[in-house]
């Protein structure tokens, strides 16, 4: 079967960044033949998914020699010796040892071993399995919960923010997000999990009196066997304010003085936005989007439920779920929105349909919002949850519409190269009543920012080519002809 543009990857990789992102840990990743190198080559290239001058991989190099006539214990020793035990260290045995079940563990070492089962689960349902992996072997014991360590009184509550790993988009900002509304209602971070966490510390996850899952394609698992109450990480106003408000009541703590200081600073330029010119675009601005389960529901909720914006498509990749990326393609050529949501497969596909079909003058503007995608994410200013997550989606929602709109101004040098007048020698062409009606109809479909334009782009050519065509009137018939001008 042929996969079109995959948009993820597989469980090795899940597993590569869960563990990478948590120190003391030493852990034999069994990889899939050829990838035991990647983390260490071409992907710290072209993104920020792993952090180049830290890398805690070490691999092993075992390849059939060592599996079949040779023995891993030396390669697998070679490869222990390198590691800080100091430091986060991932040992990738690589080639076809996850095909024939592996190597072995050297001896007098306290190396772990999981397999990723990256041939038949994606990265994100193997992240999901690791991190409950790592509370299972280091937390629990595969035993009970763990009672809380004992708080002094007057002390705040406890919150474990679960989820933040490498290879996430745009993870630094959301985690700092939402780690500024926990300590903004007045609760403490107990711990971020895994990254920057440490071995000796899993324990201590049992201390929280509230969790927040930061994704919904992996850590529920974790949540659930933590067996306390948990929070989603939210997208949008309504979805922040009844988060805090939920948080809150968990917590024993009141969140409405909070809630209404963001109203005056975080969120106030929203309020600034849609009261200013860019109000007169957002009823006809239609977007869409494709990314991870976690942004597409958000994205979408917020712009068309809480700011009134159409949504052309939204798709969602789900853990499991092979994504239909031929029907994205067709829907990106098809429904083309005003602004574009998604991965570098997204871009690709806007790139094809060549900003609409038929030539029409709105140009797609492609905005961030998933891997896969060459980017780099490492500054906490670019958050899509939160207040401030609020204020910064609809902030680069009006750039793009202004640079909608610099592409259907001309130039300052195009500004005399425009068609000849035509002279009044000849008679107006005079339009069939159901032509104007098609007109009118192709015209109200377009977003109001691009109305203009693509109205006097229609009448001009379609008079143009009756006039040539020797027709004395403009029929429905031939302005129908003019449809793909204008995509639906």
């Amino acid at each position: 079967m042929l996969v079109l543009d995959h948009d993820r990857a597989g469980g090795y990789w899940g597993a590569v960044y869960v563990f990478t992102a948590i120190k003391g840990l030493q852990v034999v990743i069994d990889g899939p033949v050829g990838c035991e190198n990647l983390p260490v080559t071409s992907v710290l290239h072209y993104t920020d998914a792993l952090p180049p001058h830290e890398l805690p991989i070490v691999v092993t190099g075992l390849a059939e020699e060592q599996l079949g006539r040779e023995g891993t214990e030396g390669a697998m020793k070679r490869a222990h010796a390198t590691l800080d035990p100091d430091l986060p260290a991932v040992v990738v045995t690589g080639s076809i040892a996850e095909m024939i079940g592996g190597g072995v563990t050297p001896e007098g070492t306290n190396i772990q071993r999981f397999l990723p089962r990256t041939i038949d689960e994606d990265q994100w349902q193997c992240a999901n399995r690791a991190l409950f992996w790592l509370w299972s072997e280091y937390g629990s014991k595969r035993g009970a919960v763990p009672a809380p360590s004992p708080r002094p009184p007057g002390a705040k509550p406890r919150v474990n923010i679960i989820g933040p790993i490498y290879g996430t988009f745009n993870m630094p900002s959301d985690l700092a997000e939402i780690r500024r509304l926990v300590e903004g209602v007045g609760a403490e971070i107990n711990m971020v999990f895994p990254l920057g966490s440490h071995l000796a510390d899993v324990r201590k996850l049992a201390d929280a009196d509230v969790n927040i899952c930061l994704y919904r394609e992996f850590g529920r698992m974790l949540c659930e066997a933590l067996d306390r109450p948990y929070l989603q990480a939210p997208i949008g106003l309504h979805s922040t304010t009844l988060f805090l408000r939920k948080l809150g009541e968990l917590t024993g703590l009141d969140p409405e003085p909070f809630i209404e200081r963001e109203k005056h600073t975080t969120i106030k330029p929203i309020w600034d936005l849609w009261r200013s010119v860019t109000q007169d675009f957002f009823g006809t601005a239609s977007f869409a989007v494709v990314a991870n389960e976690t942004y597409t529901r958000g994205l979408r909720h917020f712009l068309e439920d809480e700011m009134g914006l159409p949504c052309n498509f939204a798709v969602a990749r789900k853990p499991g779920e092979k994504t239909d990326n031929a029907a994205v393609r067709a829907l990106v050529k098809e429904k083309a929105p005003l602004v574009m949501y998604g991965s570098y497969n997204e871009r690709i596909y806007l790139a094809e349909a060549a900003g609409g079909a038929g030539g029409s003058p709105m140009k797609p503007t492609f905005i961030p919002a998933s891997f896969p995608l060459p980017i780099i994410r490492r500054h906490t200013g670019t958050p899509f949850m939160g207040y401030a997550g609020a204020t910064y989606v609809v902030q680069e929602f009006c750039n793009a519409l202004f640079d909608a709109l610099f592409h259907i101004l001309p130039l300052g040098t195009d500004l005399d190269k425009v068609d000849a007048t035509p002279s009044r020698l000849h008679t107006e062409l005079p339009w069939d009543d159901d032509a104007k009606a098609l007109f009118d109809e192709m015209v109200d479909a377009q977003p109001v920012l691009v109305r203009i334009s693509a109205a006097k782009r229609l009448r001009d050519r379609a008079e143009a080519e009756a006039r040539s065509a020797g027709e004395p009137r403009v029929t429905s018939a031939r302005l129908a002809r003019r449809r793909a001008e204008v995509p639906a």
